[in-house]
């Protein structure tokens, strides 16, 4: 997925994107500036809104979220009364060594939100997080700003949502998404409507001009949803238009796509069930993240019931490629099956099983392509054992891949994991032991993989400083003479609030963070390593 650039200012096109995504969030936007005033909630830009909270959880700090929705702190009884909070936070990899490859680096955020009677705003700046739908923009991380608005009464609610960000996953540092967004929530989301407008571009050079024959994007997506009987029988709909410029300076046009999705579900008593028909067209592209696949239409069901001793779930599917039936190219048509079974039976030991299943077939193969007819199976399963303070958990799975035309097995993969978990006294020790094992026949390699961590949690000075401590070593092996890499890592926190010596609404909390990462990877025959150490000072109000 890439990010694209906008046409030179004194060129005077717009896409059908653009008219379309400018006039629908103008119609949103008015629509929340003319709407009526509505009691104030817990938060201010939460949908949808949730009770008042007491007075300890108002002394609490808030837990990292998502920034798709903003949990601030509770507002206050007095709802007439506008208030002001900021809030400041930074996340970290739980555990950075336990990938071989590049650790998506932790970010710090800024956010501030007014709010009174039956209105609400919210503003942030730092490393963003932008969450849409999957078919515009699943989730991407960039550094920028976003500006929230939001207002309603008895049930009804209207959002307005702008933002900017560079630096988004897939795509250069040169580049900027921004985007805009209008949603309306009516009867106490029975029903919702949501425009959402996206848009790539390359940001400009050192002279203030747009770079020539750079890539450029438009996202238009429309979601509809209903949920008239509580859960009972909920329905979405949603469709999607793309248009992407590969290079701006030629004569070519820009290449245009849609996208649609169409989902029904809900859950009745212990039943739950689904169904999913969706297609995206080939020439569907998306401007940063991962989005749909390609050129993929297809359908899914689920069902699933819980008893008191046994739960299970079944979900069934069929998707096929070469949407538009091109003559030149075969079509590949995926079949899959799962079965998902939990017993609960005996109290201090829960099991989990599962089995997938999944075929892959071709047709209609042109002149010069040899048919396909793949099969697939995979078994896993989980078994914890509880006592006292005792966590003992085992899991394992085996995997393999067969040519049912050549009836050769292609890949095999075997693992096995063993995660005991200990608490007494307020700390919780976190050992772990896993190995795997992935056979490739068609090119006679076998690789080994070994990963050993061990954590350690709790509470010290009467549990109000908390601390974390991980370590971890992982090691892969493919048998061969200089190949291979080894991972070490390590990880430490604490956190101690500074009620004691600062009386503000909500007191501050004063953070250590450290971590440590090493990768030697002998294929290439190169070391690295990272350290850091940041102290921090998150929650707070400070007005």
């Amino acid at each position: 997925m890439r990010m694209t650039k906008l046409p030179k200012p004194e060129s005077d096109r717009r896409s059908p994107l653009s008219w379309g995504g400018f006039a629908a969030c103008f119609v949103l936007s008015l629509a929340a500036l003319l709407a009526p005033a509505r009691q104030a909630s817990s938060s201010y830009l939460e949908l949808p809104a949730a009770p008042a909270a007491s007075a300890s959880q108002t002394a609490a700090p808030a837990a990292p979220v998502e920034a798709a929705g903003f949990h601030l702190l509770p507002a206050q009884k007095d709802a007439e009364t506008a208030r002001f909070r900021s809030q400041f936070r930074a996340e970290y990899p739980n555990e950075p060594w336990s990938a071989l490859g590049d650790v998506t680096p932790s970010f710090v955020l800024q956010q501030g939100e007014y709010g009174g009677r039956g209105y609400g705003v919210l503003a942030e700046m730092g490393d963003i997080r932008i969450k849409q739908t999957p078919n515009t923009l699943n989730e991407a991380a960039g550094r920028g700003g976003r500006f929230a608005l939001l207002t309603g009464n008895s049930g009804n609610r209207a959002k307005l949502e702008t933002f900017a960000a560079s630096g988004v996953p897939g795509a250069s540092q040169d580049d900027l998404l921004v985007g805009a967004t209008g949603e309306l929530s009516l009867m106490s989301d029975s029903a919702r409507l949501k425009t959402i407008f996206l848009s790539g571009r390359r940001a400009l050079d050192g002279e203030g001009r747009w770079p020539s024959g750079a890539k450029k994007g438009d996202v238009l997506g429309l979601v509809a949803a209903i949920d008239p009987f509580g859960g009972r029988l909920a329905a979405e709909a949603e469709l999607d238009y793309s248009s992407y410029d590969g290079d701006t300076a030629d004569e070519t046009a820009a290449t245009r796509d849609s996208a649609r999705r169409l989902k029904f579900g809900g859950e009745w008593g212990g039943s739950r069930y689904s169904a999913l028909y969706e297609r995206t067209g080939p020439r569907y592209r998306l401007l940063a993240g991962d989005g749909p696949e390609r050129d993929s239409e297809g359908v899914a069901f689920g069902l699933g019931h819980s008893f008191e001793l046994h739960s299970f779930d079944v979900k069934l599917s069929r998707y096929n490629d070469n949407t538009e039936k091109n003559d030149l190219s075969p079509r590949l048509y995926r079949y899959e099956g799962l079965v998902d079974y939990h017993f609960r039976g005996a109290s201090k030991l829960p099991l989990s099983l599962q089995y997938r299943k999944r075929f892959i077939d071709s047709t209609k193969e042109p002149l010069g392509y040899l048919p396909r007819e793949v099969e697939e199976d995979a078994v896993s399963g989980k078994l914890n054992l509880l006592a006292g303070g005792w966590d003992l958990g085992l899991r394992g799975g085996v995997s393999q891949r067969t040519d049912k035309l050549s009836r050769q097995r292609e890949s095999s993969t075997q693992s096995v994991g063993f995660l005991p978990k200990f608490t007494a006294a307020g700390v919780t020790i976190l050992p772990d032991l896993s190995l795997k094992r992935v056979m490739d026949y068609s090119n006679s390699q076998r690789t080994d993989q070994y990963a050993v961590n061990l954590g350690l949690n709790g509470t010290l000075l009467e549990k109000r400083l908390g601390y974390e401590v991980k370590g971890g070593y992982r090691e892969e092996r493919t048998g061969a003479t200089g190949t291979g890499k080894q991972v070490v890592g390590a990880k430490v926190k604490a956190a101690y609030p500074l009620a004691r010596f600062f009386k503000w609404l909500r007191p501050p909390t004063l953070g250590v963070k450290g971590e440590f990462k090493e990768i030697n990877d002998r294929a290439a025959d190169s070391r690295e390593s990272d350290f850091s150490l940041l102290i921090s000072l998150d929650g707070g109000t400070f007005m």
